[in-house]
């Protein structure tokens, strides 16, 4: 039994206390992108990722909302996120390797491109921008022995393999792709710096970050990455029951605004973490809201209707590409 847990299954039980046995709103239709492509009737595009909250279907307990995020977006999307898990009662957030269960700082070259590639496009990185200082925040995720035992136990990529699946991952692959090109030339032409933001969005919009899916990955690195999704979200569904399966009787909650469970998860693990939440805690969606994570006005810098088609058809194909069609 896990002493960390103690204080937060208190104030998510004393929260959720008087409502939590109350009739359920109507439960929203299952799978549900968490990724979407906005545009406004005057051209303003945006990606927007969802904050979708669950409600126990089976048994009384506390609501369960799964906040997806981006690893880049615009200082207000942070702001905004910030002010909703400081509101919580417990997040779960993940990152790998953090054996005291608190926030361990990135450090590396995927991390030291994904800031330069942030500052480029005029956007904020979440890492360097959330604060999981917070007595609330709780990593959960796989140990570094657990992610050794899930690479030992399945398919064997060459290292270079493995480093691409990392990046997929992790984000840095465009940060690599851009550093290419030059990030200096993309701060500096702001033309170019709108022209990548959208394609950016018209990408993650339209993939919704299903990487396990992507025909156009060699088969065992995408048996690996479904994998390590699954061994990772398997590792956040365990702390939930933890908290929720009502063996515990808490004290007092501790002043928290909010109130249930924050999930602080990448997009990409969203829609398997809600099928999970359903099989195995008997959890339904009952609310959503979207959040917009960062946008582009390509009237606002001289783009051409002409040249977002442009833009947008080359996605597609590289989107084909990826999904092998």
């Amino acid at each position: 039994m896990r002493r960390w847990l103690f204080p937060w299954i208190a104030m998510v039980v004393a929260a959720c206390s008087g409502g939590c046995a109350a009739r359920r709103p109507a439960l929203l239709p299952p799978g549900r992108p968490f990724l979407r492509v906005n545009e406004t009737t005057n051209r303003v595009v945006s990606l927007e990722v969802a904050v979708r909250t669950f409600a126990r279907t089976n048994r009384p307990g506390p609501p369960v909302r799964l906040v997806g995020v981006t690893h880049l977006g615009d200082a207000g999307y942070y702001a905004g996120l910030q002010r909703l898990l400081d509101a919580q009662p417990l997040v779960l957030f993940e990152g790998i390797g953090a054996g005291d269960k608190r926030f361990m700082a990135p450090h590396g070259d995927a991390y030291s491109l994904q800031p330069a590639l942030a500052r480029a496009l005029g956007l904020k990185f979440q890492l360097e921008t959330i604060d999981y200082r917070g007595s609330n925040f709780v990593n959960s995720d796989l140990t570094l022995a657990q992610l050794r035992r899930v690479l030992e136990s399945g398919p064997s990529p060459d290292d270079g393999q493995l480093g691409d699946l990392m990046s997929l991952m992790d984000g840095s692959s465009w940060a690599g792709v851009f550093v290419r090109f030059g990030l200096g030339f993309i701060e500096s032409n702001p033309k170019l710096r709108a022209t990548v933001r959208l394609a950016m969005i018209e990408t993650l919009g339209a993939v919704d970050i299903d990487l396990g899916d992507a025909k156009a990955l060699p088969a065992e690195l995408r048996r690996l990455m479904e994998a390590l999704i699954a061994e990772r979200n398997k590792a956040v569904v365990e702390d939930l029951r933890r908290v929720v399966d009502g063996r515990w009787r808490p004290a007092v909650g501790q002043g928290a605004t909010g109130t249930g469970i924050a999930v602080f998860y990448g997009a990409g693990h969203m829609a398997d973490l809600e099928r999970r939440l359903a099989r195995d805690l008997g959890y339904g969606p009952v609310a959503e809201e979207w959040r917009p994570a960062f946008s582009v006005d390509p009237a606002a810098v001289g783009l051409s209707e002409a040249e977002v088609r442009f833009a947008r058809g080359l996605v597609r194909e590289q989107l084909k590409a990826i999904n092998g069609r």
